[in-house]
């Protein structure tokens, strides 16, 4: 039994619905194909939870509250798939009591 099996570290994307539900289809695709290769990699201790999209600033703020609230829930990692202002984030991020690890988009 591995330490860490009753963990997990959430994965939140950051996305503007400015570009159409299209988009966003691609963004959740995108999304869940990441997690799928980080969980099956067999390098991470413990297991990364896909928990959606964040398109609003509301958004970002209830996905952190939950994770401050969640005991399994030791970490998250943000992804901006497509261009999220940083001013969405800033309420959120304050209030996120969690280890953050944030994966920068490639260009």
């Amino acid at each position: 039994m591995n330490a860490f099996d009753q963990y997990e570290v959430w994965f939140v994307t950051g996305a503007q619905l400015l570009y159409g539900g299209d988009a966003v289809i691609a963004v959740d695709a995108h999304s869940n194909e990441m997690v799928k290769g980080l969980n099956e990699s067999g390098k991470l201790p413990v297991k990364v939870v896909y928990k959606g999209t964040a398109n609003s600033s509301k958004e970002v703020e209830a996905v952190f509250k939950a994770a401050n609230n969640e005991k399994r829930c030791i970490g998250v990692i943000t992804w901006m798939h497509t261009f999220s202002p940083a001013k969405m984030w800033i309420h959120g991020l304050q209030q996120l009591k969690k280890p953050l690890l944030h994966l920068p988009r490639r260009p």
